[in-house]
């Protein structure tokens, strides 16, 4: 009797929806402007959660409250534009002195850039990634314009039809996952809204930037990164922080997990889309 073949694109899909319900919004951008994950440049802790996510799509590597600049001896430039965030208010019980849960009060930031009189500390630019060449090969038969800035950004571009990657150097080791597969997964995630593209699956509409469709759309970019890390070997197991940041965006969408599976059907279009494209077609893993 011949051995069945695994089905990896639902096997990946039940292993996020369990981790989703195992770790929290607690993710961190595994990539800055040669920096890391945002970071609060005063006390040196790295935000978290959805701060980080709307910090590193804005390319921030560097950013502290206005009194908090001062403590150091910067000072944010006149004019400046405050940063809206979270920050976390704990509230003890009474008699115990106990935290007995945590509120989410707004705070200002600013970056970097808008203080005066401090300068990031010099980092190793380094690569420490390694290459895996079968994935290079899957990633150069696509044809896709894949162009390379230190801007502390990844991101696709549907009207100019191109993926813009931090150069490898800027990837770093997070707490479940190494830079190679930081590196990897970021550049698969690229390439899954590369296929939602009008010419190619037609998934995104460049007319609908309301929050919900770009949340999906961000559901749909990780699973299939999820999918093509476990089928071309970049990770064995599916890691938690693909559940971390798909829970920041399933947030957007009222917490609803059956996003979860919508998404994973269109992400496993995606990856047929992708697989496609090969010239020597990829097999899945035994």
């Amino acid at each position: 009797m011949s051995k069945q073949k695994r089905d990896i694109k639902a096997e990946v899909t039940e292993t996020i929806a369990n981790l989703m319900s195992e770790h929290g919004a607690d993710w961190i951008k595994p990539f800055g402007s040669l920096c890391g994950a945002p970071t609060n440049a005063v006390t040196g802790e790295k935000y978290k959660g959805m701060n980080a996510l709307l910090l590193g799509c804005l390319g921030i590597s560097w950013a502290a409250g206005y009194g908090q600049w001062q403590t150091i001896g910067a000072q944010v430039r006149k004019g400046s534009k405050a940063i809206a965030i979270t920050a976390p208010m704990p509230i003890k019980d009474k008699e115990t002195g106990d935290v007995s849960f945590m509120l989410f009060r707004p705070a200002n930031i600013f970056t970097a850039s808008q203080v005066d009189g401090w300068e990031a500390p010099q980092v190793d630019a380094r690569d420490t990634t390694e290459v895996l060449a079968e994935v290079d090969k899957y990633v150069n038969n696509l044809g896709a314009d894949i162009r390379t800035a230190d801007n502390g950004q990844a991101f696709y571009v549907p009207a100019l039809d191109y993926v813009s990657m931090p150069p490898r150097s800027a990837f770093t080791d997070t707490g479940t996952s190494d830079c190679t597969q930081n590196y990897y997964s970021t550049l698969l995630h690229e390439l899954v809204h590369w296929t939602g593209h009008k010419t190619r699956r037609a998934r995104i509409n460049e007319k609908n930037k309301e929050t919900r469709g770009y949340a999906f759309e961000e559901l749909v970019a990780e699973i299939g990164a999820a999918m093509l890390c476990a089928q071309l070997g970049v990770s064995l197991e599916v890691r938690p922080d693909h559940a971390k940041y798909l829970n920041n965006w399933l947030a957007a969408l009222d917490g609803d997990k059956n996003y979860i599976y919508d998404a994973a059907k269109l992400a496993g279009q995606a990856v047929d889309y992708l697989d496609s494209l090969q010239s020597e077609p990829q097999k899945m893993a035994a």
